[in-house]
């Protein structure tokens, strides 16, 4: 069976239009990003940093599905924390911070092994909301982040451990 060249064109793009069409209206087809993070399944905390009870289940964003795109603004909107506690924890002011993509850090603060990134500032966030937060790698955090975790007062006593030793000079 011989095929047209204009035949075979038409029904080329006849097929990816079709499948741009189903898959948009299946809700499949996406042009951008989301950038919510997942939320938990269950937590065990009485409340967050901005004092509201978080018993119920879903009810405050997993901080370990913090990305690097994230700005400091975004994450202080969608966690409840304070954007001056965060600027601070991390050396920023607070007019960079709103702005500032977390990845950034890395650029901040390139120490090789003991370098603060992304982990961190998860690590930061879990630990300031009481969330439970395991680290999946050696993970360091500032040391002006340690005074803010620890006004706080929502980190066992094996959190409060880890932080200590692993902090950045």
């Amino acid at each position: 069976m011989k095929v047209k060249p204009n035949t075979a064109i038409l029904l080329s793009a006849l097929i990816v239009v079709v499948g741009v069409a189903v898959t948009a209206a299946t809700g499949l087809w996406q042009t951008s990003g989301n950038a919510t993070p997942r939320r938990l399944e269950a937590v065990q905390t009485g409340e967050t940093a901005a004092g509201s009870e978080t018993t119920e289940a879903g009810t405050v964003y997993d901080p370990a599905d913090i990305r690097g795109s994230y700005t400091f603004g975004e994450i202080a909107s969608l966690y409840g924390l304070p954007l001056n506690e965060l600027a601070t924890a991390f050396g920023l002011s607070d007019a960079e911070a709103e702005g500032f993509q977390v990845k950034g850090l890395e650029k901040r603060y390139p120490e090789g092994e003991t370098a603060a990134g992304t982990a961190s500032v998860r690590m930061f966030v879990a630990y300031a909301l009481g969330l439970p937060y395991t680290p999946t790698e050696d993970t360091y955090l500032p040391a002006a982040a340690l005074p803010i975790l620890t006004q706080h007062a929502r980190m066992t006593e094996e959190q409060t451990a880890y932080v200590t030793a692993h902090t950045i000079p």
